[in-house]
């Protein structure tokens, strides 16, 4: 119904126009009354504005807020054009960026059409389309409601470059010992796990976007999405059952240790040390990620490196602390 009221209004204008034909003059300041506001949604996706003459092209499009690349080919997509258009010419304007995407179509002198695509912005994003002639120019106000945001589909990783290794140690609970006044050996009880976590980071590479948090968001909401990480199992790399979350930043998830461990070591008299370190193995493993949009059926494909840091022993080393690490 919508689309069909403006197009009745379009042929209204349009008849007016003919009707006053016997002056040429009338319309040169007035192909728009008034500097018209569109807006376009999941469900209104695209808008017509009608002109009251046709002595006005394309002049530009802007936005106030982040970057758009524009770009312009005639009506059958084949020949590029550059704006501002000239007299009379017809063809399409194409606008996005990593975030969006909209196009700007006139097919003749009496109308110009507003189609979206997608906006992954959290608000509603706002351009500016200049449209005139050399004696007058006016604008059109177009806003982009947000879209619905990709999910991903699969993930799959690359065995063939799994590295790994379990000979690294980390401090977890550095238990100091200072016996270097005492006459005797000192018992000291700590708990080797209490403060263990695996570690896992989405390491991401993507050329439409810097690849941080805020963009990944932007892609795919608010939401988190889990999607299955490799462990290993009797030192067979595979896909056990382990989710996590899609993300950008660090991860710390329960390495499946026994937090309450209470064990105990005896330093002996004039003794300085630290003791407790755990035993971390390791990978990295490229993957990729496949996602969709359901409203635009568009496809995007996020690549990069999973690493994964899981605590599995405990060490007691009792290392000097010297005068110079304190």
């Amino acid at each position: 119904m919508k689309t069909t009221f403006r197009r009745l209004q379009c042929g209204i204008l349009a008849v007016a126009w003919l009707l006053a034909g016997c002056n040429s003059d009338v319309f040169i300041d007035r192909f728009l009354s008034a500097e018209p506001s569109v807006s376009l949604s999941e469900t209104e996706k695209e808008v017509t504005v009608c002109f009251e003459a046709d002595n006005w092209d394309i002049l530009g499009v802007e936005s106030l807020r982040e970057g758009v690349a524009v770009s312009a080919t005639d009506l059958e997509g084949k020949n590029s054009k550059y704006l501002p258009f000239e007299e009379g010419e017809t063809g399409i304007v194409y606008c996005k960026n990593a975030f969006l995407d909209f196009r700007v179509e006139k097919r003749n002198g009496s109308e110009l059409h507003f189609i979206s695509g997608e906006n992954l912005y959290d608000q509603p994003f706002e351009t500016f389309v200049r449209v005139g002639n050399r004696y007058e120019e006016k604008v059109i106000r177009v806003s982009f409601s947000p879209t619905r945001k990709y999910q991903i589909d699969s993930v799959s990783y690359d065995w063939s470059q799994f590295s790994s290794f379990d000979y690294m140690l980390e401090p977890v609970e550095q238990v100091e010992v200072n016996t270097l006044d005492a006459s005797s050996p000192a018992t000291v009880y700590f708990y080797p796990y209490k403060n263990s976590a695996r570690i896992v980071e989405f390491y991401m590479q993507y050329g439409g976007w810097g690849g941080d948090e805020n963009d990944l968001r932007k892609l795919l909401g608010d939401a988190a999405s889990q999607v299955e990480i490799p462990d290993i199992v009797s030192g067979t790399p595979g896909l056990y059952g382990t989710k996590v979350s899609f993300r950008h930043h660090e991860q710390r998830l329960d390495a499946g240790l026994d937090k309450e461990l209470k064990v105990s070591k005896t330093v002996e008299a004039g003794k300085h040390v630290r003791l407790v370190y755990n035993g971390i193995e390791q990978y990295h493993v490229p993957y990729k990620a496949y996602l969709s949009n359901s409203l635009t059926g568009k496809k995007l494909e996020i690549s990069g490196t999973l690493s994964s840091k899981r605590p599995f022993n405990y060490l007691i080393i009792p290392i000097a602390i010297t005068d110079e690490d304190k």
